[in-house]
Formats: structure tokens, C-alpha cells, sequence
């Protein structure tokens, strides 16, 4: 057997490695030829299965995998419906769950996600509390845009987990 064989063997076994920061963004992006406010988020997938766990969700997700539970579709909706809102003039957007998958290091979590909207942004208001369940110092970067054009950063964290912007 080359150490090549031997080291794939031990992949499965080998935890994923530990990061020292908690951290996701997230673009919110005003397409007005498609009527739309659409969103791409990343997290790392690690700490939102240990978020969404400690929430309540009792089985092993595996999310973005080929072992991926049949329900991780359902659990992320509820999450996401329940951690990520965005209030667009005065108007809570209802988000379309559109698909995920998993970032080319394995470890990030690309979400994408869209509601349709008739007017541009005058005033936003967006919550974000992902992960801030159980890591204290998460840090949620949220940037907006109007087409191409970014129009504000927002910083969120278990301590603030609104920001607001003024177009």
C-alpha cells in the first residue's frame, strides 16, 4: 500500500480542522431588471449544523454531502427563517430558499436564497444572528448592493444583530 492509499483511508477519520474565528458573509443584491433581492450567503458549515443542533435539531445533517439527511432542506429553511431577515422599505422580504452547496474548501456553505421585490431600496433593515447562538464573538458582514454597485457594509454580532442602511 503507498502513502498515498493510506492517507485517503484516513481522511474519513480525520477531523475537519478547527478555526479560531467565526465569521460569515453575506451579499444582498438588488437585480432590478428581475424584480428581485438576492442573497448569497457563507458560513462555515461546522458551526451551523452546531448552531442549528444546540437549536433543537436532533439528527446529523451532513449538509452539502452525499450522507446529507433528506430533512437538511426543511431544517436550514426554518433556520434561516428564523436567524436572517431582511426588511426592504418598511416590508419583510419572504425569502425563496434557492439552493446551497458546499464551497470548494469543504468547509464553507455557500446558501443562495431570493424574494421579489416591485420598488428599489430606500431603506433596509436586515437581522442577522446566524451562529451567534453558540459562538458569542460571531461576526455576520452583510454587504449591499444595487446591481454591481456596493451601496453599504453592515457589521451584525450577538450584541447587534440589526444594522440598517438609507439609500
Amino acid at each position: 500500500m503507498s502513502f498515498l492509499h493510506f492517507v485517503l483511508l484516513l481522511l474519513p477519520i480525520i477531523p475537519a480542522p478547527v478555526h479560531d474565528y467565526h465569521v460569515s458573509k453575506t451579499n444582498v443584491r438588488y437585480v432590478a431588471e428581475q424584480g428581485q433581492v438576492q442573497v448569497e450567503m457563507h458560513v462555515f458549515v461546522d458551526d451551523l449544523e452546531q448552531d442549528m443542533a444546540d437549536a433543537g435539531v436532533s439528527v446529523t445533517l451532513e449538509t452539502g454531502t452525499k450522507e446529507e439527511h433528506p430533512d437538511t432542506e426543511r431544517y436550514l429553511k426554518a433556520y434561516l427563517e428564523k436567524h436572517f431577515r431582511v426588511v426592504w422599505n418598511g416590508r419583510e422580504l419572504p425569502f425563496e430558499l434557492l439552493g446551497y452547496e458546499l464551497a470548494d474548501d469543504l468547509h464553507g456553505l455557500w446558501i443562495y436564497q431570493a424574494a421579489s421585490v416591485t420598488d428599489g431600496p430606500e431603506k433596509v433593515k436586515v437581522e442577522n444572528s446566524l451562529v451567534t447562538g453558540v459562538f458569542p464573538d460571531q461576526k455576520n458582514i452583510v454587504k449591499l448592493f444595487v446591481g454591481e454597485e456596493r451601496s453599504a457594509t453592515l457589521l451584525m454580532s450577538k450584541d447587534r444583530p440589526t444594522a440598517e442602511h438609507t439609500f
